[in-house]
């Protein structure tokens, strides 16, 4: 595709310096990039939505399938950039990902893609969730991929997993080290993609997500402290919700399936 002292001169040439607080390493790789566009599985009429098109490497390749292209980028010299390079093919929408609406730019049936910045990378793959596109394809930092599919009794598990397990299938896709990258970051990479499902589970995860949420947020105490801590609940009324939904109290959040916090879920009647 390019090397990096071409990405190098082309952001000299914009007056652009790579800005390290919004995580910006503009890929390289060109194997990487068309494995990147061909997890979308683009087919006539799809609707892609990039977050993060940067100098529009991935932008490219997504407009030679697809008609109907949507990017957002926060960056205002390279949105510039965009407008000037593609024109009226692509729809540019300026400003933060976080505060972007996903689910209106995606439609019923639109696919997303992205080189998520390491610094937001939790809150948008939780949004993309939320959002349900037909097919993610999504680069992440290594430790948050790792995340997604982490087992019950692992220090890498917490809410994102439960919500991950909850809504979709994590496909590890690709992986992707420094050296792909310019300026190559100091963490390895890997590009995931999501497919969402039904849910496993009868509860819904507006009353799953606070009992996780408390779980996590006090991860170092028994689940009948953290519901007391996390929820407010009497000890009593913990301790027989737990005994209820077949949980030892003195068991850790971390060590809980999806389907013992849609049972607990179920017993407080929570949310929903």
């Amino acid at each position: 595709m390019t090397s990096p002292s071409v990405v190098r001169e082309v952001l000299a040439g914009l007056g652009i310096r790579p800005l390290k607080r919004l995580g910006q390493n503009f890929l390289v790789d060109h194997n990487l990039r068309e494995r990147i566009i061909s997890g979308l599985e683009i087919v006539p009429g799809d609707r892609i939505v990039e977050i993060g098109p940067g100098l529009g490497a991935i932008t490219q390749g997504i407009l030679e399938k697809s008609d109907d292209v949507h990017a957002i980028e926060i960056d205002h010299a390279l949105a510039a950039h965009l407008r000037d390079f593609f024109g009226a093919r692509l729809h540019l929408h300026e400003g933060d990902a976080l505060e972007a609406d996903l689910a209106a730019l995606l439609g019923p049936s639109g696919k997303l893609v992205g080189n998520l910045p390491y610094y937001i990378s939790t809150p948008l793959v939780a949004a993309a969730v939320a959002a349900r596109p037909a097919i993610a394809v999504l680069m992440l930092q290594s430790e948050v991929a790792a995340r997604l599919q982490a087992p019950p009794a692992t220090p890498e598990r917490g809410a994102l997993t439960l919500l991950i397990e909850y809504a979709a299938d994590v496909e590890p896709w690709a992986k992707a080290g420094p050296n792909l990258f310019y300026p190559p970051p100091k963490v390895s990479s890997q590009v995931v993609r999501l497919h969402p499902r039904p849910s496993p589970v009868a509860a819904p995860w507006s009353a799953i997500r606070p009992i996780v949420a408390a779980a996590f947020q006090y991860r170092r105490k028994t689940l009948g402290r953290a519901l007391q801590e996390g929820l407010g609940l009497e000890p009593e009324v913990a301790a027989q919700a737990l005994r209820a939904a077949g949980i030892d109290a003195v068991r850790r959040g971390e060590t809980l399936s999806l389907q013992e916090f849609g049972r607990l879920a179920e017993t407080l009647g929570r949310g929903g």
